[in-house]
């Protein structure tokens, strides 16, 4: 193909860029370089000529009818063409000549000052020299094309010259092409020999080449072609009549025809179709096992795609919980650091008994007699000192956010009623009582505010107007006498102390807010506890799924109890009432369960560790369903950690997993859990018997959508 592609070298003629006298002598026989032989009589300046190497077309004449065509380097000298061409032709370089218009160019003379034509090819007669006639090797040395295309199957060149016309460009190119011998070894079908002249004929075969399939694909643009042309020629045969039937020229054979069939011919196949047609079975085979190859090659895909979406949502799923994990102690430690509520005081209880607890045991393992009763005094002493200081935060607590939960009742207080209504509308309605109390609000938090002497004295008569019209309030003689003893001092005294008045003021003020005009209301249902004795409404009494009967208030209960992580059984009570929201049981016992029973559960049933790895850490407890079709309930759970839980929600079949004897284990656990739930088993049957279960907890108020407001 054409070097066209290739970039550009240059390459330096050392001929012409020497001095003349430094020149090599040239033989008597050989011309002048084409490039000095000029028609004018300029002088050729002096300053080195750059040639650009690029490949070219040598036609070689050996016949009137025979050339040979090859490309060569225009940097090349006729010695080396010799050689190359001595090669190809199997003769001694030495007797080759090449001629160019009837002369001899000298041998070292380069391809690019020889003369070319107007398609820029360089023509050359190829001859053997005379005088190799009369030598030795005279019947040897021969320029046979055989030799040249048989043996070597060298291919010919052509240049074809490109005008502007036909190029982007619009600039004439000659391109170098190359003939490929694409002839092919033909197969023997039939023939006959000619008895006479000896001669072969064999059955004729065409000159397409092989498939395309079997030709490897070289990267060139060809086209295929062949010639032919038609010969005629008479031929003699040995026998000008039939032999089948005739024994001499009078006997003829008689031929049965009892066993004659007739055979119709079928449908034309040639030599290539029935190959085909043998291979149509392996092509079958190899299209099925790709088939499955592909088939399985996409299963194996889709598997590995979901085992990587696994392996990460399983990496991202124990990133969460080490996260979950590492908030909750920091979230403990601030809460112990500055604790704030009931809950983050009961931490602090928590961690004092624990403490007390280990220390106990390693008295009991390090001492024993006096030096044991010792120690324990001093352990004593401690926790003392411990409860004493957690106690006292309590009181400073309690007392910083008084004022905080003042202003929290106030603000609940003078909230407007709300409801949904038709259509899932939120309506508001604002009572002229709540009004009245938000409006005597701004003028509590008034009255809070550090005032100058003129502000206040202003702020005091306006209050006073206010109140003219609350006559009914039953300390109202006394609330109107401390602000006018408070303006009285502000008027006729320098200095006095009105502090004391003030938190006076306060109380009866807040006091005043709180109250409501018009008929008493009934008195509440009240009862008396048994611990303190004191007579208390309901509402102060602890409610427990496992007790009979209200006896015991709230106070007197959470004195019973010991220090406890309220907000750890709390945060598992919430992990079961979303489990149980995710699985739309509304109806499960979990809704009416308390912190105080999943602690019994944790602590007196499953002795407050894993069932299955005893992990102690409550902050990773849970309790999920045991069977998954039942709704929750203390006889249909079972205390696992974090992680076993969600792989125990991947159990279809609970029987195939586990071992029987632990299942035998949990059975009795659920079995002590209805013992102890027996009230809360009992009302279950009750109301699935009656067919009045669905009937509890499905208040529409409730599955509103509130969000849509």
């Amino acid at each position: 193909m054409s070097d066209e592609g290739r970039p550009p070298t240059f390459v330096s003629n050392v001929q012409l860029n020497v001095d003349p006298s430094e020149q090599p002598r040239q033989d008597p026989g050989c011309p002048p370089p084409l490039d000095s032989r000029g028609t004018e009589s300029e002088e050729v300046p002096s300053e080195e000529c750059i040639v650009e190497l690029e490949n070219v077309t040598v036609k070689f004449r050996i016949s009137e009818a025979d050339i040979v065509a090859q490309v060569y380097p225009n940097c090349m000298t006729l010695s080396e063409i010799k050689q190359d061409m001595g090669r190809k032709f199997e003769v001694d370089p030495s007797l080759l000549v090449l001629r160019q218009d009837g002369r001899i160019p000298c041998d070292t003379l380069p391809l690019n000052s020889t003369a070319l034509d107007e398609f820029g090819i360089h023509e050359f007669q190829l001859q053997l020299r005379p005088d190799q006639k009369g030598g030795s090797d005279s019947s040897m040395a021969k320029l046979d094309l055989e030799v040249y295309y048989d043996k070597h199957r060298l291919a010919d060149f052509i240049t074809v010259h490109i005008s502007g016309d036909d190029t982007q460009d619009g600039q004439a190119k000659s391109v170098v092409v190359e003939i490929e011998n694409a002839a092919i070894v033909k197969p023997f079908l039939c023939g006959y020999r000619d008895k006479i002249s000896g001669k072969e004929y064999l059955d004729a075969f065409t000159q397409t080449g092989p498939y395309f399939d079997k030709m490897k694909f070289r990267k060139y643009k060809s086209r295929d072609t062949q010639t032919w042309e038609h010969k005629e020629k008479t031929l003699n045969t040995a026998h000008e009549q039939s032999v089948q039937c005739f024994l001499d020229g009078i006997n003829v054979l008689y031929v049965s025809a009892a066993n004659d069939f007739t055979i119709v011919p079928g449908k034309y196949q040639t030599f290539a179709q029935k190959e085909r047609a043998e291979r149509k079975l392996e092509k079958i085979l190899l299209i099925q096992r790709n088939w499955r190859r592909w088939i399985l090659w996409k299963y194996i895909r889709l598997r590995a795609k979901e085992y990587r979406l696994l392996v990460s949502n399983r990496e991202d799923e124990d990133k969460r919980y080490e996260k979950c994990v590492e908030e909750r102690v920091e979230r403990n430690a601030v809460l112990k650091q500055f604790p704030k509520t009931k809950d983050d005081f009961d931490l602090l209880f928590a961690e004092v008994g624990r403490w007390k607890k280990a220390e106990l045991k390693r008295i009991t393992a390090n001492y024993e007699g006096p030096a044991r009763i010792a120690e324990v005094t001093i352990l004593l002493d401690k926790e003392i000192q411990l409860l004493n200081g957690v106690e006292r935060q309590r009181d400073l607590v309690f007392k910083a956010m008084e004022d905080f939960r003042l202003e929290q009742l106030l603000k609940e207080m003078g909230k407007p009623i709300e409801w949904i209504g038709y259509k899932d509308c939120k309506i508001h309605m604002d009572l002229l009582s709540t009004q009245r109390v938000r409006f005597l609000t701004e003028i509590y938090k008034d009255l809070k505010k550090p005032l100058k002497k003129e502000e206040r004295l202003e702020l005091l008569r306006q209050v006073m107007a206010v109140i003219q019209e609350e006559a009914c309030y039953p300390n109202f003689p006394e609330l109107f006498d401390l602000f006018d003893r408070e303006k009285n001092l502000l008027l006729y005294t320098t200095s006095s102390d009105v502090e004391i008045l003030r938190k006076r003021q306060a109380i009866l003020f807040f006091d005043l807010i709180k109250f409501t005009k018009g008929p008493p209301k009934n008195r509440t249902p009240s009862r008396m506890c048994i611990v303190c004795k004191k007579v208390k409404a309901f509402g102060e009494f602890a409610i427990r799924t496992r007790q009979s009967h209200v006896d015991t208030c709230k106070h007197c209960y959470y004195l019973k109890l010991t220090a406890t992580e309220n907000t750890v059984y709390q945060s598992i009570l919430r992990c079961i009432h979303r489990d149980e929201r995710k699985r739309k049981c509304t109806t499960s016992f979990a809704f009416v369960m308390q912190s105080d029973d999943v602690r019994h559960i944790i602590d007196k049933i499953w002795h407050g560790h894993s069932a299955l790895s005893k992990s102690e850490n409550l902050s990773e407890l849970r309790l999920p369903r045991w069977n998954k079709s039942d709704d929750w309930a203390p006889w249909n759970c079972i205390c696992l950690t974090e992680r076993e839980t969600r792989d125990h929600y991947k159990i279809d079949d609970i029987e195939k997993v586990y071992d029987p004897k632990f299942v035998l284990h949990v059975s009795n656990l659920h079995m002590l859990a209805r013992s102890l739930f027996h009230t809360l088993a009992a009302v279950a049957v009750e109301f699935q018997e009656t067919g009045q279960w669905w009937q509890v907890g499905m208040n529409q108020q409730r599955s509103s959508k509130l969000d849509a407001v």
